[in-house]
């Protein structure tokens, strides 16, 4: 019986913790259902986002950084292939570089304000057509297959001529109800747009792009009085959840729920009558050690989910893949109640992770402001 307790007190130890460490690998420490394949370095502090798109029978991934931008073959998605590399001296922030495979929109916030359009179609020849100053914005997003764009702060910009591109007098926030935090904007259907602010709001763009329409509001939340940053509603908005992160600012942190932002689920339920989201879960990273899977904290996101993925095959719950600065790349999974539990992670080696994309069932890749882009294997279901 003695034997028995002690087994079970075992058990109990390691059930508080989301993963058993694999031990450390070449390119840090993971849990054991997530393998290190290899490190892809960028230049320090840069590597920002990524986003990705197919050419005929080639897929294409662009990653961004204040520098530069690269654009890598993907066919293989466990050697990226480095195919151009476009330098334009420093430009702040464009972490969310959107894209039809014919476009690719680059929002400059610092030294000035400026859209830049690029022409990618020759993804060994990038060519810059045209700059908007004015309509640079800390994220723009495309709607209507990049005819038309949104910045994060309410910018309208009319690409249906790319190369003259046309900044609307108008802002899709006009008329709306009042709203704080906003950081971007995401199209989770042909022409219908969520925004990640508090409330979150749900438009409609698809008649009249200039004058989106209110559908749906996510209920007041303030997170610990932390700003939303991302969203995604899979699967065209046909999913049961809305899922989001949020983003602590600014100054050191401890990764605990009182200081630090956390990724949450919203149920979208009958919201045609309701027009309202509901918040049902949310997970915060947590302090510890890189044996143990723990962010460490430090100033000023240590502890920030940041941009995220779901798996294929998601339907109505599945595994996300998060970057969440210091604290890595976290996998949480979602039940079909909406609740959250963490199923693997990966700390790199002096990282810190500003997006997480899946790229198949198995390989994630992980883009990380400090090193680069990892390449890791996720066995987990």
């Amino acid at each position: 019986m003695r034997k028995l307790v002690i087994m079970l007190a075992v058990l109990g130890l390691f059930a508080a913790f989301p993963g058993a460490s694999a031990g450390p690998s070449a390119g840090g420490y993971s849990s054991d259902n997530v393998e290190f394949v290899e490190f892809i370095p960028f230049e320090a502090g840069t590597a920002t986002g990524a986003n990705f798109w197919k050419q005929g029978k080639d897929h294409y991934m662009i990653i961004t950084s204040w520098k530069d931008f690269t654009i890598y073959n993907i066919n293989t998605p466990e050697s990226p292939e480095m195919i151009s590399k476009t330098p334009f001296g420093f430009k702040f922030e464009n972490e969310d570089v959107p894209t039809n495979g014919e476009i690719m929109l680059f929002s400059e916030t610092l030294p000035q304000s400026i859209l830049h359009i690029w022409n990618v179609e020759d993804v060994t020849n990038p060519v810059q057509i045209a700059q908007l100053p004015g309509a640079g914005q800390h994220t723009t997003s495309c709607v209507l297959d990049c005819k038309w764009a949104y910045g994060s702060s309410g910018a309208i910009t009319d690409l249906r001529n790319p190369a003259k591109p046309k900044l609307m007098k108008e802002k899709w926030s006009d008329g709306l109800p009042p709203h704080g935090g906003y950081h971007d904007v995401t199209e989770v259907k042909k022409g219908i747009v969520l925004t990640s602010s508090s409330p979150m709001l749900l438009l409609d763009a698809r008649k009249d792009p200039v004058h989106p329409k209110l559908i749906a509001m996510g209920e007041q939340f303030d997170g610990n009085g932390l700003d939303f940053h991302s969203n995604i509603w899979p699967r065209n908005m046909k999913d049961r959840w809305v899922l989001t992160s949020g983003e602590t600012c600014c100054g050191a942190e401890q990764c605990t729920p009182e200081t630090s932002a956390g990724w949450s689920t919203w149920d979208t339920k009958g919201w045609q009558k309701t027009n309202t989201l509901k918040k049902v879960d949310i997970y915060h990273a947590y302090q510890g050690t890189v044996q143990d899977g723990g962010g460490v904290a430090s100033a000023p996101f240590g502890c920030s989910p940041h941009w995220f993925t779901t798996q294929p095959g998601w339907k109505n719950g599945g595994v996300a893949a998060i970057g969440w600065y210091n604290s890595g790349t976290r996998f949480l999974e979602v039940n079909s109640k909406g609740k959250i539990k963490e199923v693997g992670w990966f700390l790199p080696h002096g990282g810190g992770t500003s997006a997480a994309y899946f790229i198949n069932k198995e390989i994630v890749y992980a883009v990380d402001y400090q090193r680069g882009l990892d390449v890791l294997r996720f066995s987990g279901k």
